[in-house]
């Protein structure tokens, strides 16, 4: 997943990541209900480590003590700017899922970032397509998704070469699935121009622009990006707010007096939404949320097409002429009948209507010259990683662990190794300091499986997480469904769960035991053979069955000691 902001630790863990992963539990304060929801989260992401991973742009302002910290130890966060300065701003997300009996490619492109304003203060625009997948690749197939991939070997060399490996991933997805027909996407990568000149293939005879931020537009870029795109600023309408509007009240909405000027003398129709207007069924009078929309429709003489993007309307986003864009954007252009975007403004009528305007400072100025950090840590040292336009200023980092204090070094040609072998501290951010600047990263987690496996499952009493673990790892593998009552700690006692019957069978009891045990063991070995390939996975799952078979060596009846010699065997095998 992509995102402009950094990612809120608590929109992901209290909301997004159970929903995405299929969780059984909901987060509560009540005592058992917080165990289990927790206890079920963290399995799941450490079944997923290494595969969740989320690019974003540089933090901005300074960071706040997450909610969450431990949340980095699952999932990978990487900023872009490892090469040359840059802003990732596109909103992408990719999801790789297996049935019993398919793969399937899920993609969202929309406006959305991974905060908690987004999804609760923002109304959003997406595009969303789920494909299977076949079982051959191709390079004839990567072709078909055009503009995408060149962006995401971009993005993925921008965030360092961990998060590169990882962007490959999906690459090799795509070469396995051709782009539905009738898409183009439409890609920003900074350093480069071509976006805006994706958009001339399609003739646009007149553009209608909805897009909460506008550019520092000038006379030359206004007129170099019109004609990249193939659209003469005449034939452009900017729908915009009025003073009036609630969403001025927002921050969210940004024009200079500058720029308007600029579109208005060029001849670009600035056109007043009216407070009243709708975009949904959903969208009602009270609600609150502002618009953080980014649409494009390009009107031809033989159809209308719409783009669903991240980019607002921007030099920085598109790039213009000789001037290339600075960040990562992504839209998706198709067909469409949707209308109300051209039907939606009027004419502003001063003084009784006037175009919401604001003063906006030089984001030059306020740009840092460290601009990329990386902190790794493989279970024996931490390696750090910076890059900094200023040369001549030393850059020191500061790294901070779970329970222990802080630990600092100098970087030497913006690189530094700091040994550390103490599981049960675990590296959480680094922060690097070059003069006044400052840049906080959060540590990635690159332990092997059979290291990890020392981690204590997050937000969960020690005393109650062995058992917690063992009987969602027993689910996992399609055992019966976590019991609180068999688990102490959690009002219940020490015991494994039988499978039942009925007070007229008990003495079959021992004979459905065993095959509801043989069952989790058939499974696991599935797993294992669906694993081929992958040295990382196939580690975790060979690490699931020795930890399966310890749990079925301690269980004291027959089915129980015939599951640990089966488990043995089948271990042996691998080994």
């Amino acid at each position: 997943m992509t995102s402009f902001e950094p990612p809120d630790a608590g929109l992901l863990v209290e909301h997004l990541l159970p929903s995405l992963l299929g969780g059984s539990y909901l987060l509560s304060q009540e005592l058992q209900a917080r165990t289990l929801f927790f206890g079920e989260l963290g399995m799941a992401l450490e079944e997923l480590r290494g595969r969740l991973t989320v690019i974003s742009s540089p933090p901005r302002a300074a960071r706040e003590d997450s909610q969450y910290p431990w949340l980095w130890r699952y999932l990978s966060h990487f900023i872009v700017g490892a090469k040359s300065r840059a802003v990732q701003h596109a909103k992408l997300w990719a999801f790789h899922w297996k049935g019993s009996d398919e793969e399937r490619l899920e993609l969202h492109v929309s406006s959305t970032n991974l905060t908690t304003s987004a999804f609760k203060a923002q109304m959003q625009a997406g595009w969303q397509v789920m494909l299977p997948l076949g079982e051959r690749a191709s390079q004839r197939t990567r072709r078909t998704w055009g503009d995408l991939v060149p962006f995401l070997d971009a993005l993925g060399a921008s965030a360092g070469d961990v998060a590169a490996t990882r962007i490959q991933r999906l690459v090799t997805l795509l070469d396995r699935v051709e782009c539905p027909a009738g898409l183009t996407f439409v890609a920003s990568i900074p350093g480069q121009n071509r976006a805006a000149r994706q958009l001339k293939q399609f003739e646009p005879s007149e553009l209608h622009v909805l897009t909460p931020t506008i550019g520092e537009w000038n006379d030359r870029t206004l007129a170099a990006w019109s004609a990249n795109a193939g659209v003469v600023p005449g034939k452009i309408h900017l729908k915009w707010i009025s003073e009036q509007h609630p969403w001025a009240a927002a921050s969210g909405w940004a024009l200079s007096t500058a720029a308007r000027e600029t579109l208005e003398r060029n001849g670009v129709h600035i056109e007043c939404i009216p407070i009243e207007a709708r975009f949904t069924e959903q969208h009602r009078e009270a609600d609150q949320r502002w618009s953080h929309v980014k649409l494009y429709v390009l009107r031809s003489r033989r159809k209308r097409l719409l783009l669903v993007s991240s980019a607002n309307w921007s030099v920085a986003a598109w790039g213009a002429g000789k001037d290339a864009s600075r960040n990562f954007e992504l839209g998706v252009l198709f067909e469409s009948e949707w209308a109300e975007l051209e039907a939606l403004g009027e004419p502003f009528n001063p003084p009784d209507t006037s175009p919401f305007c604001v003063g906006r400072t030089d984001e030059v100025d306020n740009e840092s010259t460290l601009e990329w950090g990386e902190a790794s840590w493989d279970g024996k040292g931490i390696l750090l990683r910076a890059r900094s336009s200023n040369l001549d200023t030393p850059i020191t980092t500061l790294v901070t662990f779970t329970g222990s204090s802080d630990e600092g070094l100098s970087l030497v040609d913006g690189v530094a190794v700091m040994p550390w072998k103490d599981p049960e501290h675990t590296p959480l951010t680094a922060r690097f300091t070059q003069g006044t600047q400052m840049l906080a990263v959060d540590v990635i987690d690159l332990r092997r499986p059979t290291e990890f496996a020392e981690t204590p499952l997050p937000e969960v009493d020690p005393n109650v997480a062995k058992a917690l673990r063992e009987a969602f790892l027993l689910q996992r593998y399609g055992g019966l469904v976590v019991d609180p009552e068999t688990i102490s700690g959690l009002g219940g006692a020490d015991r494994h769960p039988a499978v039942g019957a009925t007070a007229a069978n008990y003495s079959v009891q021992a004979w459905l035991d065993a095959r509801a045990a043989f069952n989790v063991v058939d499974q696991w070995r599935a797993a294992l053979a669906e694993a081929a390939g992958d040295p990382v996975l196939i580690e975790r799952v060979r690490l699931d069955g020795k930890e399966l078979h310890s749990l079925y060596a301690r269980r004291k009846d027959p089915a129980a000691g015939l599951v640990a010699e089966e488990l043995s065997w089948r271990l042996d095998e691998e080994a």
